[in-house]
């Protein structure tokens, strides 16, 4: 049997047929190219799980998406009281479990079994803002940063007991000017560091500066500082970094997402510009070890964002440029070498001078154990129990200045059950004595005693040192 149909039904059918072809464009491509289309006004979570190995994407309270094609859907926790958006940078996997803390610093969550828990009795920093995330030994550790109006060069770790943030001292850091999102790499037990934001808004960076324009490596067994080659100025990636969002590490190299992908190796002095396949304006990209692959987002329109994952060779393009890291440092060397020559030339005098100095003036106290006296050219010096306790507090820290909060300890019998006021007046009668005593007995004025000053990061600190050696004897 013929059916006639009417040019009216077969323009409503032909309506519905375009439809249909749309809305299942719409369904099924995002499955076919793992791609998945977000708002961007949505604050989003992105990682990789430390027990599986596969991304995680968290766009809203309460559901998750895994899989290459981000088809597993599983219901997970965070906790309400904190900003998801807080701990997007500083993400850190030890053993089978992924960590996340603020990024300025303090508060640290655990996510383990779909579940997201709070481990930590801190606070919300607001101090290391785009500092350096790496873990050494199970240990998770914040490098520099940017926060209370000034940049970094501390290096802070979480003590998992305490649940509370320490500071770590580092030898000759004062050789390494503050910084914030700088690059950075980990290699057989070193932190590899350089660049960076140390200007606030949009002032000019000074890279002819020594502390600033090197390579620096953090020995992570010591915590020493140490120099290596001035890099070349003139690269380009140098002056573009988003942060940790978009740079990681790939066995010894460094990679760095901008317009273009920079593979940067340190260590063969190699400097490798390549395109973006397809390019895209990358905002954030997770690299997978294990499968060698890339989950990034990147900026569909002005109102919405997708997340993809896809090998890292099919994400990185045709080689654009090959070029060398470091300065030709051949005259650098020979003026480096002069100024050391110099400089040991002059430190042995100077050590030589200062010491006779010393040996002349001869105001080197001593410090006998067994009968808990200190002494001045042999003659006992007159302090009370105190004072002796003082005194010797400072033995194990000379040359150094400590924070005067630590004499409260050894001032009080009971901590808890001393008032904070009496503590501190106690504290500052005992130093009160002690420098007119050891005035009065070197014979020098009481300001060469002691000396104050102010901590570096928080001003409202004060921090002292003694001025004269004490030697110890059985």
């Amino acid at each position: 049997m013929i059916v006639n149909k009417s040019p009216k039904a077969i323009r409503k059918f032909k309506y519905l047929k375009k439809c249909f072809l749309f809305f299942s464009l719409l369904l099924f491509c995002p499955i076919v190219v793992g791609q998945l289309n977000f708002n961007r006004n949505t604050s989003y979570l992105l990682f990789e799980d430390a027990a599986t190995g596969e991304h995680i994407f968290i766009n809203n309270d309460s559901i998750a998406l895994s899989g290459p094609d981000f088809s597993n859907h599983f219901k997970v926790n965070f906790p309400k009281e904190l900003n998801r958006n807080d701990f997007n940078y500083n993400k850190y996997q030890i053993h089978n479990t992924n960590y996340f803390v603020d990024d300025g610093c303090g508060s640290v969550l655990e996510f383990k079994n779909n579940t997201f828990k709070r481990i930590d009795n801190s606070f919300k920093h607001r101090n290391q803002f785009g500092g350096i995330p790496f873990q050494f030994k199970n240990t998770i550790y914040l490098w520099g940063g940017y926060g209370l109006f000034t940049f970094k060069n501390i290096l802070t770790y979480y003590d998992f007991l305490g649940g509370e943030w320490l500071e770590k001292k580092q030898e000759k850091i004062h050789q390494v000017t503050p910084r914030s999102n700088p690059f950075s790499l980990l290699k057989d037990g070193n932190l590899y560091f350089f660049g960076g934001k140390t200007r606030s808004n949009n002032e000019e960076v000074n890279y002819n500066e020594n502390k600033f324009n090197g390579v620096w490596r953090l020995d992570l067994n010591d915590f020493t500082i140490h120099k290596l080659r001035q890099y070349d100025k003139s690269l380009a990636f140098i002056n573009y970094s988003k942060g940790n969002d978009c740079q990681f590490q790939i066995d010894d190299k460094l990679i760095t997402i901008s317009k273009v992908i920079t593979e940067v190796d340190i260590f063969k002095d190699e400097v490798k510009t390549y395109a973006i396949k397809n390019y895209k304006n990358i905002k954030d990209i997770l690299y997978h070890k294990t499968s060698k692959s890339v989950t990034y987002v990147y900026a569909v329109n002005e109102n919405y964002d997708a997340i993809i994952n896809q090998p890292y060779l099919e994400f990185r393009g045709d080689l654009l440029e090959e070029t060398t890291f470091y300065e030709d440092t051949l005259l650098m060397m020979l003026i480096k070498y002069t100024l050391l020559v110099l400089g040991i030339l002059t430190a042995f005098f100077g050590f030589k001078y200062m010491y006779l100095k010393n040996k002349k003036n001869n105001l080197q106290i001593s410090y006998v154990k067994n009968s808990n006296t200190f002494y001045f050219k042999k003659t006992p010096i007159p302090l009370n129990n105190l004072s002796v306790l003082a005194l010797a507090y400072f033995i194990e820290r000379q040359s150094e200045y400590l924070s005067i909060n630590e004499l409260n300890p050894i001032l009080s019998t009971d901590l808890d059950t001393d008032n904070y006021i009496t503590i501190n007046k106690r504290r500052e009668r005992v130093l009160k004595e002690l420098t007119l005593e050891l005035s009065t007995v070197l014979k020098v004025p009481k300001e060469r005693v002691f000396s104050y000053r102010k901590n570096k990061f928080d001003k409202r600190l004060k921090e002292i040192k003694l001025n004269f050696t004490i030697t110890v004897k059985s």
